[in-house]
This record gives C-alpha cells, sequence and structure tokens, in this order.
C-alpha cells in the first residue's frame, strides 16, 4: 500500500519531522509507460483553470484528500457511495466536490481507460490545486489501487472530542509526528482560516511557546477538523 506519506507530502518540506520514504509499490511517474497520454498533464490542464475560476476547490480537495487517508489509506475509499459508506459520516458530510474528481477521472478514461485509480486521481489533483493556488507544487508518487471497502463507522474523525494526548497517539500510529499532526490540522482547515487560527499556528511555533498554550492550539485545531 501508499499509505498516509500522501498526507506529509502536503506539509513544507522544512516542517516534515516523519520519513517521507517511497513505500510499497508507488513510485514517480508510475503511469508513464502504462498509458499512452501523460495523465499527471491531464489532471493538471483540468484542476488549474477550475480553481482560477472556483478558488474554493483547493482547501475543498484538501479536505477531502486529508479525511480520505486518515482512515484506510489514501485508497479512494470515501468515494465509494452506500447507505453506510464513509461519505455518509457525520465529518465526511462537510466533505464536497466530488463532481471534480469525476470531472477529471472521465477524462483519464477517454484516454487510458481501466488503468489509473481514483486514489491516484485524488492525491493528483490536490496537488495540482495547491500549486493554482500559489501553495506550491510538489511531486506525488502513484500507483495505487482503490479501495474496495468503505464504512461510515470506520471514518472516526471525532478529534474534538477527546485529549489531545489521545489525538497525537492515533496520528503518532499513523506515522505522523505531533509536529505534523498541527500543521496538517492548520492545513485542514485552511479553507476561511480565521486570524484566530493564524495566530494561534504562528504562536505555536514561537520560540518559547508554553506547553499550556501547545495544548491549547492543538484543542483549537481539532476542534475544527
Amino acid at each position: 500500500m501508499c499509505p498516509q506519506q500522501q498526507l506529509l507530502s502536503l506539509l513544507p518540506l522544512s516542517s516534515r519531522t516523519s520519513p517521507t520514504k517511497a513505500m510499497g509499490r508507488c513510485r514517480r511517474g508510475f503511469y508513464k509507460r502504462k498509458c499512452n497520454v501523460n495523465v499527471e498533464k491531464i489532471v493538471s490542464d483540468i484542476i488549474t483553470p477550475l480553481v482560477g475560476q472556483k478558488p474554493w476547490i483547493m482547501p475543498a480537495l484538501l479536505r477531502m484528500q486529508f479525511h480520505n487517508c486518515f482512515v484506510n489509506g489514501c485508497v479512494a475509499s470515501i468515494l465509494l457511495d452506500g447507505s453506510s459508506s464513509e461519505k455518509t459520516a457525520i465529518r465526511n458530510r462537510s466533505v464536497r466536490e466530488y463532481d471534480v474528481i469525476d470531472l477529471v477521472k472521465v477524462a483519464i478514461e477517454k484516454s487510458c481507460p481501466r488503468v489509473v485509480s481514483c486514489a491516484d486521481v485524488v492525491v493528483m489533483a490536490t496537488r495540482d490545486a495547491v500549486a493554482a493556488s500559489k501553495g506550491g507544487w510538489y511531486s506525488v508518487q502513484t500507483g495505487r489501487r482503490d479501495g474496495l471497502v468503505s464504512l461510515a463507522k470506520n471514518a472516526n474523525l471525532r478529534f474534538s472530542s477527546i485529549s489531545v494526548e489521545n489525538s497525537a497517539a492515533i496520528f503518532n500510529s499513523k506515522g505522523i509526528s505531533t509536529e505534523d499532526m498541527v500543521h496538517l490540522l492548520g492545513i485542514e482547515t485552511s479553507n476561511g482560516l480565521s486570524l484566530h487560527k493564524e495566530e494561534a499556528l504562528h504562536n505555536f511555533w514561537s520560540p518559547k511557546p508554553t506547553q499550556r498554550y501547545k495544548e491549547f492550539t492543538i484543542k483549537f485545531l481539532l476542534r475544527n477538523v
């Protein structure tokens, strides 16, 4: 599998504290020899102008990728429909712009049918949305397979109802450090990021933040996941 490393790809290089080694069969340029077209260019050609017209697409796709990857890895299980699928989970009801992923997938299928996974489409589309929003371009590894299981009960993203320590433990169990957790939560709430959140993130990394303030900052961000 190619698990949570794509969550970490959203962090600035200077902020990463967890390893980001290639895992499993994923690699950069996975589809170069599998398709007669440039798959990543197809994605970029659709996402870049869309973000220019609808800037809210970027934070929406960031949220989708976070909620998708955190459950069972980046396997696109959040895209599956069903009466009790991940899409119906309370915390996933705020995830939107599924139609953007559908649009990209349809375009790819016309040129390279039944090869590119929806999981990779989400990751590539999110990367291009970030780049189109002047957030910086980063390379992504591809080669994921789509998940076949999607259950709302597995989408347990209720961090606001548990302690900071338990939240950190959950992130740590997925190979994400507490510092990376703070960065990711700040990114995940970037849709309409308030001045208070920006100040909280800034003060968290101040030279000598108190432990109490760090805990307050993390709790503040957890409430908004």
